[in-house]
């Protein structure tokens, strides 16, 4: 291949890095929202998903400091270089199972949603299988394509999302509740923020993404990916006044899908309302498989790079091998109560921790290994 045609290999722009990642963590916990805030910290809530997005602002902020040190490197190539193959091994790995479990979880999540309440003469499995083979199809072609369908899939879903939220104001039976708790108790709030931190998990996947941004759009990807989290964050403290202010708070600690039981009532409403909602459904689908599709293209990336050889065939039968893993075990979860004691016990506390403790590892290393991060920022930056 010459160095011309290196030279011109696609890249992400920095709005579809930031859609790619915003959709990516919005997906996980959209369904369940806010019930494990409200649980736990009762009319304090809004405090709780608040101090969720102040966190995830400063764990993203981490990993862009980390991804700056060799931007040309995911982590899965840079790790080797600072530890060693024994512990980059390990990091790959860990990682590798987390893409894995989260995508097991939004798959059993939204095929329990779409099979129990939309579409309940649907086998659940045939609901995982097109899920999981339609992103599947999206990361088999390259992570550029899939930039530009979660690109165009997000706008709408934002627009719709708008459109719900002023039609959902009609609902509201107790507008008292639209003010927070003046008596903010600091325990459940910190309970309440750490049980529906699954509503921001998902964005570690910057760490293999961030070196298919063109290199001029980085500054820009980082910019739209903190809006992006400002108005998801905005868009989730709308979504808790409304769902309380309707329902109250012990109904909504109540519901297993506030956002969807939110839904069914606008549904019956009227006409207007009944198609927008279906019209959400299809494109939350088209979301989530984004969101799976993703996925799977991070594992396949951290995959192919623990192999000696980097070719196209073995990450496609990674990107296999995942997408069987994901079905089998969507299929064999019995209900999504289990996902959620998963979530609560291990993937939460497990991904903050991958989040906190990996990039201050790295920066740590960089610091005490200065001249060999310079030799790998050298090294990266002359190859295409």
């Amino acid at each position: 291949m010459s160095t011309t045609m290196k030279n011109h290999v696609p890249r992400l722009t920095g709005l579809q890095f930031a859609t790619m990642i915003t959709s990516g963590y919005v997906a996980l916990g959209l369904f369940y929202f806010p019930r494990e805030a409200i649980t736990a910290a009762h009319r304090s809530a809004p405090w709780s998903i608040l101090l969720d997005g102040l966190v995830t602002f400063a764990l993203m902020h981490l990993l862009f400091r980390m991804n700056r040190l060799a931007p040309h490197l995911p982590l899965s190539s840079l790790s080797p270089l600072l530890f060693g193959r024994p512990i980059a091994f390990v990091l790959s790995l860990y990682a590798m199972v987390y893409h894995l479990l989260l995508a097991i979880a939004v798959v059993v999540l939204f095929s329990f949603v779409l099979g129990n309440i939309f579409l309940p003469d649907t086998p659940i499995w045939a609901i995982d299988a097109a899920m999981v083979a339609t992103a599947l199809y999206m990361a088999w072609h390259g992570t550029v394509g899939l930039g530009r369908t979660i690109q165009a899939v997000y706008i709408p879903v934002a627009l719709l999302s708008m459109l719900t939220f002023l039609a959902t104001v009609s609902l509201i039976r107790y507008p008292i509740l639209l003010l927070p708790s003046s008596h903010v108790a600091v325990w459940p709030v910190l309970i309440g923020a750490e049980r529906q931190y699954a509503t921001f998990l998902g964005f570690e996947l910057m760490v293999t993404l961030y070196p298919e941004i063109a290199p001029d759009q980085r500054p820009r990807a980082e910019h739209y990916t903190y809006l992006g989290l400002a108005l998801v964050l905005t868009m989730f403290l709308i979504m808790y006044e409304i769902i309380i202010s309707s329902f109250g708070p012990a109904l909504t600690a109540q519901l297993r899908w506030p956002i969807v039981s939110m839904m069914r009532i606008l549904s019956v409403s009227g006409f207007f309302i009944d198609k927008f909602g279906l019209l959400v459904v299809v494109l939350w689908t088209i979301l989530i498989t984004s969101f799976l599709s993703v996925r799977l293209w991070c594992l396949g990336q951290d995959a192919t790079a623990l192999l000696p050889g980097k070719h196209p065939t073995s990450f496609r039968l990674v990107l296999l091998v995942g997408a069987f893993i994901v079905v089998v075990s969507g299929i064999a979860l019995p209900n999504a109560k289990i996902v959620d004691l998963l979530m609560e016990r291990y993937l939460i506390p497990f991904g903050l921790a991958y989040l906190i403790t990996v990039p201050s590892l790295v920066l740590l290393a960089a610091t005490l290994r200065r001249s060999t991060v310079k030799r790998i920022q050298t090294e990266s930056s002359s190859s295409p």
